[in-house]
């Protein structure tokens, strides 16, 4: 009996060596023991929903001979494989050689990240497979723009910069900015390019409105082969721009020379942008002469004034005074300042009542009464004007009773003794 199952168990030894001597022989025939995956990836690295792209995979025979293999595959039940056919024929790894199987797919699940798994098949028996790490993320670029006024004017072209972000882990591709709506514009779309993550770039549009309404801006670029859309749509409506430069006359002073009449005072620009190429000048009825035709201010800055001077003819005592200037996108401004005297003579703006003041010239403005109301137009007060008036007619009365050469006397006396 002892002797049967001494036997029986050496029958068995044999067998199982027998058995793993074949394994091992069938696994380093398959040449599976020499295959390394060296890389996998995706592109594009991040996919949004939709997004049609690849996935590829490399292995590298680190044998001397050729490994044949029977297939290779992409298993996924969360991302659409689209050739999942494209590797059934068999084929082989040359020894130190490297190859790569290029998957296409299509993301078709939510935020997240998946793994399909990637098999080969080796001829005979044996597999090499890996995971394979797919993410997909659904944020598109931000757009912003920089220095959109509130309102518009017909026909004023405004420049408007936008600003273009990327807030995705991966770069994008051919991006490109494009306006449409109510405007029209000198160039109706911008060309950025490639984009990084986490970058952004500017493009800046010069737009006049046609109409009320919206204009809007498109950005478009690509995320691996697939094209995106990103919206920013902005209102037009008209009315008085809040940052436009917005010229007011202060201090305003007239005399009448005779044949013409001067103007002078300040213009202020109260506008929170600068003015450019101004140029005030009367305006019909009254008609511009020399020598002041106009007056050339230029630029004048925010919150800054300058003086002008104009001569004219105008019987009116309403005198518009047309201010012309420019903003910083070259647009032409226009702006009528009427300025008339009160009930008391005194000269008002229409854009600054209050701010300036003086008197009309009676009576042709000439002698002393015209030069008078000359200085009151100037804005010096009344009552100063009659102090004057009284301490010269002082000095002329002393003069003719000799006071003044008493006085005199007296002083060179003083001096002598001091001497």
């Amino acid at each position: 009996m002892k002797l049967q199952n001494k036997f029986l168990a050496t029958i068995f030894l044999i067998m199982l060596a027998a058995f793993a001597g074949t394994v091992s022989a069938a696994d380093e025939n398959s040449g599976s023991a020499y295959l390394t995956i060296t890389s996998v990836s995706s592109d594009p690295a991040v996919f949004m929903y939709g997004d049609t792209g690849t996935v590829t995979v490399k292995i590298k025979n680190t044998g001397t001979t050729s490994v044949n293999y029977q297939r290779a595959d992409l298993f996924s039940k969360d991302i659409k494989i689209l050739n999942d056919d494209a590797y059934d024929t068999a084929g082989f790894i040359g020894g130190g050689n490297e190859i790569e199987f290029v998957f296409y797919v299509k993301a078709t699940s939510n935020d997240g990240i998946y793994y399909p798994r990637f098999y080969l098949d080796m001829k005979g028996s044996g597999s090499v497979s890996h995971n394979v790490p797919v993410k997909i993320e659904n944020s598109g670029l931000v757009i912003s723009a920089l220095n959109a006024p509130d309102y518009y004017q017909e026909g004023i072209s405004k420049k408007i910069n936008v600003l273009v972000g990327n807030p995705r882990e991966n770069a994008v591709s051919g991006v490109t900015v494009t306006v449409k709506g109510d405007v029209t514009t000198t160039q109706t779309s911008r060309f950025i390019g490639a984009l990084a993550a986490d970058a952004s770039a500017t493009a800046e549009f010069e737009v006049t409105p046609t109409s009320e309404g919206t204009m809007t801006f498109e950005v478009s670029y690509k995320n691996g082969m697939t094209t995106h859309t990103s919206e920013l749509t902005l209102p037009i409506v008209y009315g008085t721009s809040k940052v436009s430069p917005n010229p007011i006359i202060t201090n305003v002073k007239l005399t009448d020379n005779g044949g013409y009449k001067t103007l002078s005072g300040d213009v202020n620009n109260a506008g929170i942008e600068d003015a450019k190429s101004m140029v005030v000048t009367a305006a019909s009825p009254a008609i511009p002469v020399d020598p002041y035709k106009s007056s050339v201010i230029g630029s004048l800055d925010s919150d800054d004034f300058s003086s002008f001077e104009i001569t004219f003819r105008c019987d009116s005592e309403e005198i518009p005074v047309l201010i012309t200037f420019k903003d910083a996108a070259g647009n032409t401004y226009t702006k009528t300042d009427k300025i008339k005297s009160n009930s008391d003579g005194e000269l008002t703006s229409e854009s600054a009542t209050g701010e300036g003041k003086g008197q009309f010239p009676q009576n042709g403005g000439r002698g002393m009464s015209g030069m008078m109301r000359g200085m009151c137009g100037g804005g010096l007060p009344i009552t100063w004007i009659i102090i004057l008036i009284i301490i010269a007619g002082g000095v002329v009365v002393a003069w003719k009773k000799g006071y003044l050469t008493k006085a005199t006397d007296a002083i060179n006396k003083q001096t002598e003794k001091k001497n």
